[in-house]
């Protein structure tokens, strides 16, 4: 079982500068607003896999479209459904097509955080 998330519901990515931020995802649902936090997933990650340097916090498959997170309890799946999301008037991170989404969030990664993800394609 996982928490199921649209991108389009991602309000902000959290690079984490400040020395005690991690980095994460914030996403608003029906039930306000929910943070993934990347040390945790990094963290639930290395005890799942008996890693001690690992910094991965999601699995991701670009041919399903898809990141799942390693949240506590029940990990969150990211979904990219829509086939096109403007930028309108909102200052939204992730937009264009779905594959252009999918890039821009595993480029924020790699990129702007200290953190990995692990490749299932």
């Amino acid at each position: 079982m996982e928490i199921i998330v649209c991108d389009d519901q991602i309000v902000a990515l959290n690079a984490g500068t400040a020395e005690n931020q991690s980095g994460g995802i914030i996403y608003k649902d029906k039930d306000g607003l929910h943070e993934i936090d990347f040390e945790t997933c990094a963290h639930n990650y290395r005890q799942e896999e008996g890693e001690q340097e690992s910094k991965c916090v999601a699995e991701r498959n670009v041919t399903e479209n898809y990141y799942l997170f390693y949240t506590s309890g029940i990990r969150t799946k990211i979904i990219f459904q829509k086939a096109l999301v403007f930028r309108c008037y909102t200052k939204r991170r992730l937009y264009g097509s779905r594959k252009k989404r999918f890039l821009q969030l595993q480029q924020f990664i790699f990129q702007e955080t200290k953190y990995t993800t692990f490749d299932l394609t």
